[in-house]
């Protein structure tokens, strides 16, 4: 970054109206100091040059000060746009991994599904409607998809969702890709005659094979795409920003813009390697970038992520905050409490120089030159006056900035937490479908109970969000699970969920347990995740549920992780921390256990929680006696999770900048 500003900052200077404004006033101020000074050499010729040259020496070290601050001013500017854009890209692009990463188990799992294996064997003219219905009941849960194809192997479309189309065939060759390697799924984003309405289209696609080996046929679910990558970029970027978010394939083409009006994917400069400046249609932006970390090893399809800030939007930035700052104490801003210091030392010196001038010119009868000393003195204190309110609003503006960000990462762990929340509440909900656990329910002996825990512990290798998966009776007897290890249990325990679960009375309702210890789970917090299973639907009685184990530990802490700020090293910058916390304040998951300990309530006053309900907001607070920079955000849900499922789990997440 210090390269980058060094190499650029003349190209920065003219779009930052402040700091021209306080460099103009400072040239000013220099320019009529060197005129007094003159005036003051011409006469008073019997004071002799000493004081004259210590003030000359004075002045030279405000101007060096003055073009320190000029170029922090500038830095500052620079730095806040630089990490705040650099935050959002990370964010963007890891969000969308995750959920992509959620897609490649579905085509996994789905691909063996029992009922589509039938329907591809013999796709008989009586099946088709219990296999659309199938597959309608699929999308209902797994709103992410908005159609689902079923083809032969030839490429002919036997079933599909979406019947506004009415082609009859697909030469896409994902179909003949898919049955060349039939253990492996494919991931393609372009054109699809799949979809022939649609310029580019996010396809997961795998073949589907009998138990004997033989190819079936291909399952393809096309993902929303644009609706997904456009509510991403829209959380991300601030309502009345100008920025632009791009998303970028791994040859340079635009795959996405967040505003292609202003930016048009052929006007771009492809894949980034460093920050830069880039100038098109006449209007100057400053680009940053990012890659994915990876979610699990799945890296996607080597995407990248670009803003693109326009220079011009930097006269806009504001510099307000509510926030009181004390300028004799800028521990967050090192650098402009040194220059802040440094210009209260020389203006001190500078008061000496006047008082021994006006000593000296009453000494030797030159009252022509207190005129001049008083001048200079003044001249100094208003050098020094402009000093402390460029350092002050420079102060504001940084920590404004910091404040946003604070703000914005809270915003974002939350929506990674509810993304993920709402892919727990699918899944149940789907496999409680499973015919093999249905089948366990209505005869649970030794055959039927050691398949479905096979298919179990098979569902939980591609799902390795939870630590295991149960399948329960009525009574809440434990009649399989994922993991042997834990077959010593033969009852659901209190407090797991089971018996709310139980008391459902349709396919399309859930239940979630508390986040409380569970001997599911080590005696560990976690949210278990029931759907009821039902042998007959006309009774509206469940006879068993399905209980999905959240891994929350790794899995709350990798969130949060994320979406810390990290240095050069990729670790977590010191003095920041993350909490999940529900709303009396009890923690679920920190990104420092030692300061925030699970089930440690962080005390923070009510007034502040129900703020947080509307937006985001921040404050700076003392905890265990410790002032913090705090910024508190809350849970909004995502799609229909939280949002119209009739699920209420009102969680907050806070991150705090020690101060």
């Amino acid at each position: 970054m210090q390269f980058f500003f060094e190499h650029h900052k003349n190209n920065l200077k003219p779009y930052m109206s402040g700091v021209i404004q306080y460099e103009q006033k400072l040239t000013e101020l220099d320019s009529w100091w060197s005129k007094v000074s003159l005036i003051g050499k011409i006469n008073s010729l019997r004071l002799g040059s000493t004081i004259l040259d210590n003030m000359d020496q004075t002045k030279k070290r405000f101007t060096e000060l003055q073009q320190i601050l000029i170029d922090n001013l500038l830095l500052e500017q620079t730095k806040k746009t630089l990490l705040s854009d650099k935050a959002c890209c990370q964010i963007a692009i890891d969000v969308l991994i995750r959920n992509l990463f959620e897609r490649t188990a579905d085509i996994g799992f789905l691909a063996t599904d029992s009922q589509i294996r039938g329907f591809l064997a013999a796709p008989a003219a009586g099946s088709t409607d219990a296999m659309q219905q199938h597959l309608a009941s699929y999308v209902s849960y797994y709103s992410v998809y908005q159609d689902v194809v079923l083809l032969g192997p030839d490429g002919q479309i036997l079933l599909r969702l979406d019947q506004s189309y009415t082609q009859n065939y697909s030469r896409d060759p994902l179909v003949q890709h898919c049955l060349q390697q039939p253990r492996n799924f494919s991931e393609t984003l372009r054109y699809s005659d799949l979809q022939p309405n649609q310029k580019q289209s996010l396809i997961y696609a795998q073949a589907v094979v009998s138990d004997q080996g033989e190819a079936l046929g291909v399952l393809c679910l096309c993902f929303k795409f644009e609706d997904e990558i456009t509510n991403i970029f829209k959380n991300l970027i601030p309502e009345h920003s100008q920025s632009i978010l791009l998303l970028q394939a791994d040859d340079g083409c635009t795959v996405f813009s967040s505003d292609p009006d202003s930016l048009p994917p052929q006007q771009t400069s492809g894949r980034q390697q460093q920050l830069g400046l880039r100038k098109v249609d006449n209007r100057d932006y400053l680009l940053s970038f990012a890659q994915t970390q990876g979610y699990q090893g799945y890296f996607g399809p080597a995407w990248q992520t670009q803003i693109w800030t326009p220079l011009q939007s930097f006269a806009a930035q504001t510099a307000s905050t509510q926030q009181v700052l004390d300028i004799d104490n800028l521990t967050l801003f090192p650098e402009l409490f040194q220059i802040h210091r440094s210009s209260l030392q020389v203006n001190e010196e500078l008061s000496l120089i006047v008082l021994n001038g006006v000593i000296s010119a009453a000494r030797n009868d030159a009252v022509e030159f207190v005129p001049v000393l008083d001048a200079i003195r003044g001249i100094g204190k208003e050098i020094h006056q402009v000093f402390s309110h460029s350092v002050e609003e420079l102060a504001h503006t940084v920590l404004h900035s910091q404040l946003e960000e604070l703000m914005m990462l809270a915003r974002q762990a939350l929506d990674i937490m509810d993304r993920n929340l709402y892919e727990r509440a699918n899944d149940c909900r789907w496999w409680a479908h499973n015919k093999k656990f249905q089948l366990l329910l209505q005869n649970p002996d030794a055959k039927n109970q050691q398949q479905a825990a096979e298919e179990l512990a098979y569902i939980n290798d591609l799902y390795t969000v939870y630590s295991n998966i149960y399948i329960y009776d009525a009574k809440q007897t434990i009649l399989c699970s994922a993991r042997e290890h834990q077959a010593e249990l033969k009852q659901m325990p209190a407090q797991s969920g089971a018996a709310q679960c139980l008391l459902l009375n349709a396919p399309h309702q859930y239940a979630v347990s508390d986040f409380v210890p569970s001997f599911l789970y080590q005696q560990q917090s976690t949210y278990i995740y029931h759907a009821p299973i039902f042998t007959d639907t006309t009774t509206g009685k469940a006879q068993g549920g399905i209980a999905l184990v959240f891994d929350s530990t790794p899995q709350f802490s990798a969130m949060l992780l994320d979406i810390l700020p990290k240095n050069a090293q990729g670790e977590i910058k010191a003095d920041f921390s993350a909490c999940f916390i529900d709303e009396k304040g009890a923690v679920l998951s920190s990104s420092h256990t030692e300061l925030w300990p699970v089930g440690h309530c962080v005390p923070l006053a009510d007034e502040l929680f129900r703020s947080a309900q509307l937006h985001p907001v921040s404050q700076r607070v003392t905890l265990n006696d410790q002032p913090y920079w705090l910024a508190l955000a809350y849970s909004k849900g995502y799609r229909e999770y939280k949002t119209c499922d009739g699920y209420d789990n009102p969680l907050y997440c806070c991150v705090l900048l020690q101060c």
